[in-house]
């Protein structure tokens, strides 16, 4: 959490460890080294986050339907969830250079894993004619994870969730 919320190249394994009241050993026994903890952190973030989006994705559903899923799940009352606001895979994204190998590694693995769900979806609503068959599936994949990005960054800026679901429905109503 405390990566999420501040921010994954600012938190100290002695901070971790604070607020954990785990010892430095006992961290780096269990995780190897602050790259091992920081990718262990992107696991759990993974199940926590992104297998949730994946279920939107692949829910049998309409192209609409789910774009306004997404749209909601984006903009949920993250204080109600206990979670911070923003995005850690976002953020780590950002700071990939400046992460360990390992961490960095997975960060590119999900990220292509995200894109992949992206242009399944895409390709699904294509077959079904919910989408245009004129824009490239990869260049539309592109263009939702670059909106999700673009939310996430405003939510963590502070930007109100009503003002963020605006942005999104009108960005999303694009490809159609």
């Amino acid at each position: 959490m405390q990566y999420w919320d501040v921010s994954p190249t600012d938190v100290s394994i002695g901070e971790i460890c604070k607020l954990t009241g785990a010892s430095k050993p006992g961290v780096y026994r269990e995780f190897g080294s602050d790259d091992g903890l920081k990718r262990a952190a992107l696991e759990t973030y993974r199940s926590l986050a992104l297998l949730p989006l994946f279920d939107i994705l692949r829910r049998d559903q309409s192209f609409a339907a789910a774009k306004a899923a997404l749209v909601a799940f984006t903009t949920q009352d993250r204080v109600a969830l206990g979670v911070p606001s923003g995005c850690l895979f976002v953020a780590m994204r950002a700071q990939r250079d400046n992460l360990g190998l390992a961490t960095g590694e997975r960060v590119d693995q999900l990220r292509q894993e995200v894109l992949d769900a992206y242009m399944v979806w895409i390709e699904t609503a294509k077959s079904k004619g919910e989408c245009s068959a004129k824009i490239p599936t990869g260049a539309a994949a592109l263009y939702f994870d670059a909106q999700n990005g673009g939310a996430m960054r405003m939510q963590k800026e502070g930007v109100d969730n009503a003002t963020i679901a605006t942005v999104l429905r009108y960005a999303f109503a694009i490809i159609d």
